[in-house]
């Protein structure tokens, strides 16, 4: 299993119970022993937020048409090795475990199956309002 450290300066990163529409996470983690930490930092957007916001940014149109026929997640991205892609969940919040559940999909497209998360508490805290 490869560790994965996961680091959030929002309230969700210190309580497993709170949910929030969207996150921004830091995720960095090493393969092999000895090799150099890989680090990426996405943007977690839940589901609510993804109708909210497609009335300001049709780009997000096809992402809505993917969870109606029944996806579970999508990755936005600009290239193939995007190190800040936006990870969208079909599920109306994201809290903990739906972080894990969202980073795990896409760590596996990275080539990662078998992972375990570590949050994090960073040095400052933002609140999301």
């Amino acid at each position: 299993m490869i560790l994965i450290t996961l680091e959030c300066h929002e309230l969700m990163g210190r309580d497993r119970a709170i949910r929030q529409p969207w996150s921004d996470v830091s995720v960095s983690f090493v393969r092999e022993p000895g090799e150099s930490a890989e680090r990426y930092e996405p943007t977690l957007v839940s589901h609510a937020r993804l109708i909210e916001d497609r009335a300001l940014a049709p780009r997000l149109e096809p992402i809505v048409e993917a969870f109606k026929n029944g996806a579970e997640f999508y990755i936005e991205q600009t290239s193939a090795d995007d190190r800040n892609p936006e990870i969208y969940t079909s599920n109306a919040y994201i809290d903990q475990p739906e972080a894990e559940r969202m980073l795990a999909h896409f760590l596996r497209t990275r080539g990662l199956e078998d992972v375990g998360f570590q949050w994090v508490w960073p040095d400052f805290v933002c609140s999301v309002g």
